[in-house]
């Protein structure tokens, strides 16, 4: 099956490259990452819950220890008119890809988006797989994406609504003095081809974060 994605889903986030120039930078930044889920999350969230234990919840479900996930993936570029098109092509690449390799996927297709730019957007899309396949896929890679304290939001409804999701996820990180820490992840959990009403399409929105460093004065 290959998803197809609205030519208006181009609501892309932000890459943050962190330089660390001294173990100090090194340290503080693994301190913020840990101070960033206190910031914002109960204590009981990644303690008896998980997010996905959580997917019936609309809008920000809290900041969680995302574990490192196994994918296979294909990154590309293009243009905002030609995002649709370059999407269902990847995808049915990665299927194909899979389908060789004797696998199945282990969960709903992604994305993950590198920058911002209508002229040349940037992105991968990706499938979660359950193991390393035995033999080399002919079309794409496999990538395992690193685990994360990230901010999690559930967005329910048309894809074209989903700069309302982006809009709130801006002024939450805001809010709790927050930033983004590295690129975005979108999952499509609804297959909009066999659930026709808009409303119940589901989208999870993930996006790294810490704690906003302090500017020196």
């Amino acid at each position: 099956m290959v998803i197809k994605i609205s030519k208006y889903l181009l609501l892309l986030g932000t890459v943050y490259l962190i330089a660390c120039s001294s173990p100090d930078d090194v340290a503080y930044i693994e301190k913020t990452k840990k101070d960033s889920v206190k910031a914002v999350t109960a204590q009981e969230n990644n303690a008896t819950k998980t997010y996905d234990q959580l997917v019936e919840k609309p809008g920000v479900v809290g900041v969680f220890d995302v574990p490192e996930m196994l994918t296979i993936c294909r990154k590309d570029s293009a243009k905002a008119e030609d995002m649709a098109s370059a999407f269902a092509k990847n995808y049915a690449m990665l299927e194909a890809d899979l389908k060789y390799l004797g696998m199945k996927s282990d969960g709903a297709a992604g994305s993950i988006y590198y920058n911002n730019d209508p002229s040349n957007f940037i992105f991968e899309c990706v499938y979660p797989i359950s193991e390393i396949p035995k033999k080399k896929p002919k079309d794409s890679q496999i990538v395992a994406l690193e685990a994360s304290h990230m901010l999690i939001y559930n967005y329910f409804g048309d894809y074209r609504n989903l700069y309302k999701a982006y809009d709130e996820i801006k002024h939450h990180i805001s809010e709790n003095n927050l930033e983004q820490s590295g690129p975005l992840r979108e999952f499509y959990i609804t297959d909009p081809i066999k659930v026709k009403d808009t409303a119940k399409w589901m989208t999870r929105i993930m996006v790294p974060v810490m704690a906003k460093k302090k500017k020196n004065s």
